[in-house]
């Protein structure tokens, strides 16, 4: 009698120490595009404001052994695969087209209008799989890096402020619908060591220091100081301070940021991401 394949199986999140979901996340984007190295603590650090759902998420069996997961991140009636990877040795065999469908269907049967994602544009695959299920393109976000020889010393100490004042700022002065992980809804919930400065109130910004790099999360200039400078002579010195160990700014749009950072002599990176979008046409009730 011919033996039956194992099925899959799913468990929550919530149901694991933050240690085994860390150890989980590692295991699933072992030589991926971009090295994803967390311990449990830069593992709550990164997905606190990104709204992770731990009961959505899953990692995914066959018996007892991980096949992979799938992090899922929620705002309203908006959910974003925060993150999905297999096993290396569990890749390529259409184990991610079933927990993908597994997203989508509990998403609509939650009520959800809209599933998010990014996948760097070289992951054919990843692509070919998330087209195949109804995922399409609809933004290009590009990575900057800043010059190296940017560093030096900084005439005077930055000014601090609460991150969470400049995630107001970001609702007011920025008219965009800016990319989940940027966000103003993301950024107001960062704490140190993400660190917030501002140039005479007149221009803001948040930076995140990694243990190798440093990342220019947001810079906002309200609209009445616009086109004064302000934001060049902060932006220079975050760049004194920060470029000696790898500054860059992730999760750019084509636009007015794009173009500031191009003007500034950033170089924008070729491994960019694509924004995608499942609408999933759930009808809410009415109130």
């Amino acid at each position: 009698m011919q033996e039956q394949p194992v099925a899959l199986t799913s468990r929550p999140l919530l149901e694991f120490t933050a240690a085994e979901a860390c150890d989980a996340m590692n295991r699933s984007f072992e030589e991926y595009f971009v090295p994803l190295v967390f311990d449990a603590a830069s593992f709550e650090r990164r997905f606190r404001g990104e709204n992770l759902d731990a009961e959505a998420s899953k990692l995914w069996f066959r018996g007892d052994e991980l096949i992979g997961l799938v992090l899922i991140a929620r705002r309203g009636w908006t959910s974003r695969v925060a993150a999905m990877g297999l096993v290396i040795g569990e890749r390529g065999k259409g184990y991610g087209k079933v927990m993908l469908q597994a997203a989508v269907v509990e998403a609509t049967a939650r009520g959800d209008n809209n599933l998010l994602l990014e996948v760097f544009t070289p992951n054919e695959r990843a692509r070919r799989l998330y087209e195949a299920t109804g995922f399409r393109n609809t933004r290009l976000l590009t990575t900057f890096n800043c010059p190296a020889d940017r560093a030096g010393n900084v005439p005077a100490a930055l000014a601090e402020l609460d991150p969470r004042e400049v995630a107001r700022m970001l609702i007011k002065e920025v008219d965009t619908e800016l990319p989940w992980m940027v966000s103003s809804e993301t950024l107001a919930a960062v704490a140190p060591p993400v660190r917030a400065f501002h140039l005479e109130g007149k221009a803001f910004a948040i930076v995140r220091a990694d243990p190798h790099r440093t990342i220019l999360l947001t810079l906002v200039v309200p609209k009445e100081f616009r086109r004064q400078g302000w934001g060049s002579r902060l932006l220079q010195l975050l760049e004194a301070t920060y470029a000696h160990r790898g500054f860059m700014a992730h999760s750019v749009l084509e636009g007015p940021g794009y173009h500031f950072l191009e003007a500034r002599g950033w170089q924008p990176q070729a491994l960019t991401l694509y924004e995608m979008v499942l609408p999933l046409m759930a009808s809410q009730p009415e109130l």
